[in-house]
């Protein structure tokens, strides 16, 4: 054998040796390593939620103004519409004739409701009076006995905390009997408001004298009943309300005014405006 031959021999060998040595290496290599799942992995699928689960935001309206409002004339009745006055849900104040059947009963359940009460005190119109005959003050009464008279009202009605003029065209503008109102009210420590039934009248400039907390009607609701008089009527006091920055409205326990009254309420409120006792309008 030649020298050449016996290299190319050595050569072959080797490689041979070599590829043997690579295979056993892979075999190796390949059983240190981890088993390895390749299958697909499962993904959560995260459905959204298209609800709108979040409550809608309420915006509160922009405040307005106040207004307080005075119902007249309780103590003639016990009825479904003296208790649908009841059931308002707002800050009202209920003005009481003395001397009726349900004028103690009244006021007091309205208390218990959480309105206001005041007295409805009867005065001497300038054509005929009539009615609450032990109550009504008179332009010829000596002072002893208007005074006696108030007393007597708040005795009848001790939850009443003010008074406001029941008629009174003559009566709120004379200066005797406004006086010897104001004395009794002052040592109570209550309030008059003036309902303004005659253009005359003296009843708040009196008070404002004596330095007692008093205020004024501006706007008289229900003189016609009719429903959409007595809107427009509800709509002139938030005008009155709003240029001013409160305003006081004096209404009637008449049906029609109730249902004015039912609606007008909530729409005035989410316009803005906010209903007050009147006690929280004085000057």
């Amino acid at each position: 054998m030649s020298k050449q031959d016996l290299r190319t021999n050595i050569i072959y060998i080797l490689m041979v040796i070599i590829v043997i040595l690579l295979i056993v290496i892979k075999k190796i290599d390949d059983k240190n390593k981890p088993d390895v799942d390749t299958s697909e992995v499962p993904v959560e699928k995260v459905e959204e939620d298209d609800s709108d689960d979040q409550s809608p935001e309420i915006s509160t309206p922009v405040y307005k103004g106040t207004i307080g409002l005075i119902i007249d004339d309780f103590g003639y009745r016990n009825d479904n519409i003296s208790d649908g006055f009841l059931n308002l849900n707002a800050k009202l104040t209920y003005a009481v004739i003395p001397g009726h059947e349900h004028s103690k009963s009244f006021s007091e359940k309205a208390v218990d409701k959480n309105f206001e009460v005041i007295i409805h005190m009867p005065l001497e119109n300038i054509f005929s009076t009539k009615g609450e005959e032990e109550f009504v003050l008179m332009t010829s009464m000596v002072s002893d006995t208007i005074q006696k008279r108030v007393n007597k009202a708040f005795n009848q009605i001790p939850v009443a905390i003010g008074m406001n003029n029941h008629q009174g065209s003559k009566g709120s503008a004379d200066e005797h009997i406004m006086e010897n109102i104001g004395k009794v009210i002052k040592e109570k420590s209550l309030f008059f408001v003036d309902s303004r039934t005659t253009v005359n009248t003296i009843a708040e400039s009196t008070m404002e004298k004596m330095g007692i907390p008093t205020a004024r009607r501006n706007v008289f609701l229900d003189n016609e009943a009719d429903v959409s008089k007595i809107t427009a009527q509800m709509i002139l006091l938030s005008q009155v309300a709003e240029k001013k920055g409160f305003a006081i409205g004096i209404g009637h326990v008449k049906p029609i005014t109730l249902e004015v009254l039912q609606k007008q309420i909530p729409v005035l409120e989410k316009k803005g405006f906010k209903f007050d006792f009147v006690s929280n309008l004085l000057h």
